[in-house]
């Protein structure tokens, strides 16, 4: 009977020690696979600049302010509201829809010249440079399509031509009406500057002596202006690659490892 406790007692014994040492086994694995995991936690990097372009003519060139430009003021406006925004100004003096610009380029070229699957924010101003020229429309039609095929997850923004009058004489009406109808036709926002008075009355104090162009004053009223028009575009699209990296950051934590 004392043999039999004996080898009683002894199993139980290494069947204690055994479950220790498997215990202590598993305890390893579970924090070597909680470090493992930790280590693999994507770092979240700083939200990208987004990318915005600006197809424009002289008044956006400073023709009159030379190396005073509104898409300059804009940038740093931009950065002082906290936003991260790259402005790229491919704006060209005398260009739009239809009419060719000192560098032979309409709007089209110069979409194809900067937009592309990067471009988060598409901004086009102008022009009255296309005033009582033909095929106006379909250049447009054809200028924002091509704007959507570059860039089809862009916010597109459409802004019409200025006048140091409300435009009594209709001459800018049917450049503003096919801007208004082609950029709903692409789901884009459009902006009539006619319709708000940007430098009528008082406001044409802020335009050159050719009362076309802005001068230093009509610089930092258009950036201010149009600061405000892209800022909850910038917003939102910050937002959006937020929620990317937050999203390729979970899926990333989830991927096996491979060994």
């Amino acid at each position: 009977m004392t043999i039999r406790r004996y080898h009683r007692a002894g199993r139980l014994a290494r069947w204690q020690g055994g479950a220790v040492l498997a215990l202590t086994v598993l305890v390893l694995v579970v924090v070597a696979i909680a470090a493992a995991s930790a280590s693999g936690v994507p770092t979240v990097d700083p939200v990208k600049a987004v990318q915005v372009d600006i197809i424009g003519d002289s008044l956006s060139t400073g023709f009159k302010t030379p190396g005073d430009t509104w898409p300059a003021q804009a940038q740093a406006l931009v950065e002082s509201m906290g936003l991260k925004a790259n402005i790229t100004n491919a704006s060209e003096n005398g260009a739009g829809y239809v009419q060719q610009g000192e560098g032979a380029d309409v709007y089209l070229d110069l979409v194809n010249r900067i937009v592309n699957s990067q471009s988060q924010v598409v901004m086009l101003f102008g022009s009255d440079n296309d005033t009582g020229a033909s095929g106006v429309d379909g250049a447009m039609q054809q200028t924002l399509a091509r704007v959507k095929v570059l860039a089809p997850d862009a916010k597109v923004i459409v802004v019409g031509p200025t006048s140091e009058s409300n435009d009594t004489a209709g001459q800018l009406t049917g450049i503003r009406q096919s801007l208004a109808k082609q950029a709903s036709a692409i789901g884009a926002r459009f902006i009539d500057p006619v319709a708000l008075g940007w430098f009528q009355g008082e406001g044409a104090k802020n335009l050159a002596d050719d009362l076309e162009h802005p001068n230093s004053a009509g610089e930092k009223f258009l950036a201010q202006a149009m600061t405000a028009i892209l800022a909850p575009d910038i917003k939102s699209a910050m937002r959006q690659d937020q929620l990317k990296k937050a999203i390729s950051g979970k899926v990333l934590l989830g991927t096996p490892q491979k060994g």
